[in-house]
């Protein structure tokens, strides 16, 4: 026969007592969603008391499969005011039709968005002299992760060469290894191009047919090969004309 003594209830702890629901806090709405870290964004926009309402500017960058997104952002306490911003797509004015997604785009609209910024009256000029003070601005890559040779840093490259200060040092720029000298002439052969025109040739004498898969809207307009360089150069000139 079955004997009832023998069966013992299992033992459950309960962990979140009803104090602990009628006290629990829901996150915010963008940290639900995965959209915002607000850790680092607490330290992005900190200012110190003693500065009262002095702005402090970010350059924000996102980056899609298809288009990079950077913005002049200035926080209020009504929230972010973007002043100006610059995107991929505004690149087909220059005429760049593809590859907008590149180290070299990314350098491009990164230069354009500095030189956008400094034609405004944003920021203080002396009174003596007709000299704009050269804004500071803090690099704000939100979610993305921090790796060396990132495209993230060839957007801040050309905002720092188009005449904004962002603090920062070479560690994280391509042609930068531990233990070694920083090798500058890397850094320009991938804001030229020079790296994607090397591994076209070397993927077309490999394997052609990937090579017309993988480069097809490249070829569909006309800039395979040297021309790739060709055109990135065109835009370099222009803007130093300062079209």
């Amino acid at each position: 026969f079955f004997n009832k003594n023998l069966i013992k209830m299992p033992h459950f702890q309960i962990s979140k007592t009803g104090s602990y629901h009628s006290r629990f806090q829901v996150k915010w709405r963008r940290r639900r969603e995965g959209k915002t870290d607000y850790f680092s964004r607490r330290r992005l926009l900190h200012q110190d008391k003693r500065k009262y309402n002095s702005p402090k500017y970010r350059i924000v960058v996102r980056m899609t499969k298809r288009n990079i997104i950077c913005q002049f952002v200035q926080s209020r306490l009504q929230g972010d005011h973007i002043l100006k911003a610059m995107y991929s797509k505004n690149l087909e004015i220059f005429g760049i039709k593809s590859g907008k997604t590149s180290f070299s785009a990314s350098y491009i609209i990164g230069l354009l968005l500095a030189k956008k910024v400094l034609r405004q009256n944003f920021f203080f000029q002396e009174k003596n002299e007709n000299k704009q003070a050269i804004p500071n601005a803090v690099l704000d890559l939100g979610l993305r992760r921090v790796t060396t040779g990132n495209k993230v840093f060839g957007v801040m490259t050309g905002v720092v060469d188009g005449g904004i200060n962002v603090p920062h040092n070479e560690k994280r720029f391509p042609g930068y290894q531990a233990g070694e000298k920083f090798d500058s002439d890397l850094l320009n052969q991938r804001i030229k191009g020079e790296h994607v025109r090397e591994y076209m040739q070397l993927l077309k004498e490999e394997d052609n047919e990937k090579y017309q898969k993988h480069f097809s809207k490249l070829i569909k307009n006309k800039m395979e090969g040297k021309n790739y360089l060709r055109v990135f150069d065109h835009v370099y000139k222009k803007i130093d004309e300062g079209i």
